[in-house]
């Protein structure tokens, strides 16, 4: 009895992965569908087109992995790391990310939507034609990112840092944006038809051709922002520091 007492304390003590781990990394298997995979190491593996749908993943490691085509619909992978992996065109729906890190990974085509990112690290992360519809974007890092005809609309981005992002081309329709970054950001021809923009620094942005129709401005900073062929009377704007030097009652 006392045996397996001994057993079960140690099986509740943490993740017990098994073969899944190596059995991942050698192609033996390609699917571990809600597996418990908190703290596996699987860094430089290939891992493309593998199914880990629901899984956790927490504190796990997929630096330099490959993940192209994956299936990471509804994981957890808080404070998970995929610094430098290529996450091209994965699935990553509704997932947990918060706290994660993306630095410099290639997310070309990925679908984030519903997906939450609080606090995660994304600095010169590539995300162009991403799909991030409804995502949670708190305090994320996104300095450098390359996110270009990406789909951020009726995300939720607070205290987030985007400054010097590439963001042409992108929708922020519907978005609601509280006390970010976009200095010197390159939103031109962006959409922000709908969204709700409060104290955001959009110092020295490229806002070239940006649409605004129906965006709500407050507090805003668009200091030499760039924008010719932008028209804010489309907007309800109040209290903004316009690109002109004006500062609105």
């Amino acid at each position: 009895m006392r045996i397996l007492l001994a057993a079960a304390a140690i099986a509740m003590a943490g993740p017990v992965f098994g073969d899944e781990v190596a059995d991942l990394i050698a192609g033996t298997i390609t699917e571990c569908r809600g597996c418990d995979l908190r703290g596996a190491n699987f860094k430089k593996a290939d891992l493309t087109g593998v199914d880990l749908s629901g899984a956790n993943l927490d504190e796990a490691s997929f630096h330099r992995a490959k993940l192209r085509g994956a299936n990471l619909t509804g994981v957890s992978a808080e404070a998970t790391n995929f610094n430098l992996a290529d996450l091209t065109q994965a699935e990553m729906a509704n997932g947990s990310f918060a706290f994660a890190m993306f630095y410099g990974a290639q997310m070309s085509g990925v679908d984030l939507s519903g997906a939450d990112l609080t606090e995660a690290r994304m600095q010169t992360a590539r995300l162009t034609s991403a799909k991030l519809q409804g995502a949670v974007l708190d305090s994320v890092r996104l300095m450098e990112a390359v996110a270009n005809n990406a789909d951020f609309s009726d995300t939720s981005v607070r205290r987030g840092n985007l400054n010097g992002a590439r963001l042409g081309r992108n929708r922020f329709d519907g978005a609601s944006i509280f006390n970010s970054g976009f200095v010197k950001a390159d939103v031109s021809r962006a959409s922000f038809a709908g969204a709700e923009i409060t104290i955001t620094d959009f110092y020295a942005a490229d806002m070239r051709g940006a649409d605004l129709t129906g965006a709500k401005l407050t507090g805003n900073r668009f200091t030499s922002a760039v924008t010719v062929g932008v028209d804010f009377d489309l907007a309800t704007t109040k209290g903004n520091f316009m690109a002109d030097g004006r500062v609105e009652d």
